[in-house]
């Protein structure tokens, strides 16, 4: 069945009518395609792509969010807070678990199928006919620009999935930049150290962009000031309170969601120039300029309105997204899933395995975990002989599937848990650890947590029978 050329196509193409998709098709597509690339031929691309399709990355206010640890989360709260107060958000993710349409949502919804299969097909379509070699990265980027134009939102973040200066998300020149906490052993942008690393995220910024870190090291975050302000953006003090969020996640994710409340109240505040006591966190309720006791009329106001608070409004509408330490605690054993590739993001999985146990003591734990060839493995595994010493378990080491990562074999991980004292098993498959984790933990009060990289999750879905079409 033939569907109407957008008139961008055919404005840029003259008149070429492109090949219409199913969206099975667009999936095998994408997945043909190079994931990713991290080079300058990436920014040349990409805007080639954005002038034919009509600039659109210049048409809405844009937040991106780099980083190490915690990118996803942090969009996903400030969503929720831009959402709460009347903007309509677009939220563009880097990486998915099961199907592509999880990279884009809208309104808390991802993606459906169809406006999934347009969009992305005419970006595939605009490249093809002017033979822009895109990568699935790229075509995802564009196509999410694109698809958030179309909606009319008024605010869209997007992930930065690796560095800064050659990611495709940088093409936007974005009202807000944040980058989140880098981890200890993150050096895989091309071999650098930690400094070099956190400026090349820095090079997200752009003249007159409201920027926001995390926390960081004190001397770090002095030269990320100076980089920042020499390129002639705004610095805004770092996150380093915790938010109000329920047990166990405010010390999992306190401060995450806290850089969250933070660029929700720079654009409401700073880029909208609209006060917000809620997102203020109630302590400063008072609008600039406003001096002295208030009056009746505004006690009477109160009383009967009383102000919103964070703390109120996470305990009702506080949830993660998928993949993202997910904790099902009514499956027999309990489980919990986390994309956990590096130190940092270790250190949280295992605290949160200990905030478990302190709460109710578990009865067995076993721990399935792929480990990716960029890891610090002889930090990783005492990290892993703590967690050890504090939550008896056993440990499962799994190949991590697919071919976009390189992984360290689970034999080779024995062999270096062994030196350590560390009791653990190499196991062919996700499927064959799953299966003896849950022979030696407690069917109603222990716990199997599963690890060590995006595509362990999505295979541990898969093996539940959700299928990815």
């Amino acid at each position: 069945m033939m569907t109407n050329t957008p008139d961008r196509l055919k404005q840029t193409t003259g008149a070429i009518v492109g090949k219409v998709r199913t969206y099975n098709d667009v999936v095998e597509y994408l997945d043909g395609l190079k994931p990713s690339e991290y080079s300058e031929a990436v920014i040349t691309r990409m805007q080639k792509l954005d002038q034919l399709l009509g600039n659109v990355s210049t048409k809405l206010d844009t937040i991106l969010v780099a980083g190490s640890n915690g990118k996803s989360l942090t969009m996903h709260f400030a969503a929720k807070l831009l959402k709460e107060e009347g903007f309509k958000v677009g939220v563009a993710y880097s990486s998915h678990f099961l199907t592509y349409n999880e990279r884009l949502c809208f309104e808390a919804q991802q993606i459906n199928n169809k406006q999934f299969t347009d969009v992305v097909n005419e970006v595939i379509n605009t490249a093809q006919t002017h033979n822009i070699q895109a990568t699935a990265h790229e075509i995802m980027t564009m196509a999410a620009l694109l698809h958030f134009v179309n909606e009319k939102v008024d605010i869209i973040l997007l992930e930065v999935a690796c560095g800064g200066k050659w990611d495709p998300t940088t093409i936007c020149h974005p009202k807000i930049a944040a980058i989140t906490r880098i981890a200890q052993d993150q050096r895989n942008i091309n071999n650098q150290d930690l400094d070099a690393v956190a400026f090349e995220m820095l090079e997200i910024t752009k003249p007159g962009t409201w920027f926001i870190s995390a926390e960081q090291s004190k001397i770090r975050l002095q030269k990320m000031r100076t980089f920042t302000l020499e390129r002639g953006a705004q610095w805004a003090m770092p996150i380093r309170k915790l938010a109000f969020l329920p047990y166990i996640y405010e010390q999992l994710y306190g401060r995450i969601a806290s850089l969250g409340e933070r660029i929700a109240q720079m654009y409401v505040e700073d880029i909208k120039g609209k006060f917000s006591p809620f997102l203020r966190g109630n302590l400063l309720a008072t609008q600039k300029g406003q001096r002295g006791r208030p009056t009746l009329e505004a006690k009477r106001y109160s009383e009967l309105n009383p102000l919103r608070t964070l703390k109120t409004f996470w305990a009702e509408h506080f949830d993660l997204p998928k993949g993202r330490y997910e904790l099902f605690d009514k499956e027999k054993p309990t489980i919990v899933l986390d994309n956990a590739t590096n130190l940092d993001a270790y250190e949280n999985l295992f605290l949160g395995v200990r905030l478990l146990h302190y709460q109710k003591p578990l009865e067995g734990f076993a721990l399935v975990l792929g480990v990716e060839k960029n890891i610090a493995l002889d930090e990783a595994m005492k990290t892993i002989r703590y967690l050890f010493k504090k939550v008896p378990g056993q440990l499962f080491f799994v190949p991590i599937p697919g071919h976009t990562v390189q992984y360290h074999e689970p034999q080779e991980l024995v062999a270096k848990a062994k030196e350590l004292n560390i009791k653990a098993t190499a196991c062919s498959n996700l499927a064959q650890a799953f299966e003896q984790a849950k022979q030696v933990v407690d069917e109603r009060n222990g716990l199997v947590a599963i690890a060590g990289a995006a595509q362990i999750i999505s295979e541990y879905w898969n093996n539940r029978g959700i299928k990815k079409f």
